[in-house]
């Protein structure tokens, strides 16, 4: 299957909804800084106009318990961004802002200093693309 180039390809943007909101914190009023971080993505997104674009997909665990909170950003064909220590109460804007960019650009290539500086921080492995098909 080809992949038509004149469409933005989807992007999911996988989020653990069980992260802390620190080392100390793991939730407040019975909602963990993850499903926090998510609620407030979901607005984000909202607010750029991205939920044709972007699927966000809450998961239980991203196994990064060290340094909450854990996103990553993939789609077919483009490069994958895992990151971590993403702050669940000033985070949301920014992530959303890097996926306009990523799925602005091809390849999800977005240079070093187009990224915003909380996403070159908490950025922890970019990862190449997976192949889209067989040949």
């Amino acid at each position: 299957m080809k992949l038509d180039r004149s469409l933005p390809t989807p992007a999911t943007l996988f989020v653990c909804s069980l992260c802390r909101f620190s080392q100390a914190e793991a939730s407040r009023e019975g909602t963990a800084g993850g499903q926090y971080l998510i609620n407030q993505l979901q607005a984000a997104l909202n607010a750029r106009q991205l939920e044709q674009a972007v699927t966000l997909q809450p998961l239980r665990c991203m196994a990064g318990c060290h340094q909450p909170c854990n996103v990553t950003l993939a789609a077919p064909g483009k490069l994958t961004f895992i990151l971590s220590g993403v702050s669940p109460t000033e985070g949301a804007e920014t992530v959303a802002e890097f996926c306009q960019q990523y799925t602005d650009t091809a390849g999800g290539r977005v240079s070093y200093g187009q990224r915003p500086v909380a996403i070159r921080q908490a950025t922890a492995f970019v990862l190449p693309p997976l192949p889209c098909g067989h040949p």
